[in-house]
C-alpha cells in the first residue's frame, strides 16, 4: 500500500481511515456492501472519517507544486 504524502496534514483519524479502506480492498475489491461492513467493523468511526474526506479531501490537495506528484 502507498499513500499520498499530503494526508499528515489531515486528522489522525482520517489516516486510520485510509488504512483500513486500503486494507479492506485487499479482501473486497469494490466499494459494495461487504466492503462497507468490513470497513465499519474494522474501524467503527468508519462513516464519520468517510464524511470528513467528502467535504475537506479536496483540500488535501491544494498544497505542493503541481509538478511535485509528476516528478
Amino acid at each position: 500500500l502507498s499513500f499520498s504524502w499530503r494526508l499528515v496534514l489531515a486528522p489522525p483519524a482520517i489516516l486510520d481511515y485510509v488504512a483500513a479502506h486500503e486494507v479492506a480492498h485487499l479482501a473486497e475489491m469494490n466499494h459494495g456492501p461487504r466492503f462497507w461492513a468490513l470497513g465499519r467493523k474494522t474501524l467503527p468511526d468508519f462513516e464519520t472519517s468517510k464524511r470528513w474526506l467528502q467535504v475537506y479531501g479536496l483540500d488535501l490537495h491544494r498544497y505542493g507544486s503541481p509538478l511535485s506528484d509528476s516528478e
